[in-house]
């Protein structure tokens, strides 16, 4: 399986397009696996609302990105934020999980799931469709988990 990861610059064009897509009635074509995130600046304290792949583990929502990028650096600490999950808006409890064996943890079932985003996290496929363990082992490193609660 041949993956391309889309150049960063490209995400100023493509987010908003999936801002708008994920609020129409259209949002079935890719809801099952991208959600919204609207959370409040920490600094700003301007609203922003970026997409992001996730899964869903009983009620618990884990989304992915890399410590490259600065929009999850809103949520250490705990913050809440709305997550347009399936069409639907909701309030949630985010944080930033920082224990090494829980981010590699979801990060292989994420990878597991969806083999075409190892490339965003510099993690190479082998032939028989595995992943490269020891680039596997290194992007644990720079990965990001960010896991929702909805509250109550």
């Amino acid at each position: 399986m041949l993956a391309i990861k889309v150049p960063e610059p490209m995400f100023a064009v493509i987010n908003p397009v999936m801002r708008c897509l994920m609020r129409s009635p259209l949002h079935s074509m890719l809801s099952d696996s991208i959600l919204l995130i609207s959370f409040t600046g920490r600094r700003s304290g301007k609203q922003f609302t970026t997409p992001v792949r996730y899964i869903e583990d009983d009620g618990v929502i884990h989304s992915f990105s890399s410590k490259d990028t600065r929009w999850w650096r809103n949520l250490e600490g705990g913050a809440d934020v709305t997550l347009r999950v399936k069409g639907e808006d909701r309030v949630y409890r985010a944080n930033v999980l920082d224990d090494p064996d829980e981010i590699r943890g979801w990060l292989s079932i994420y990878l597991d799931r969806y083999p075409e985003d190892a490339v965003y996290h510099d993690v190479g496929i082998n032939k028989n469709g595995t992943i490269n363990i020891l680039e596997f082992r290194r992007a644990c490193g720079k990965a990001v988990v960010v896991e929702a609660v909805l509250k109550q």
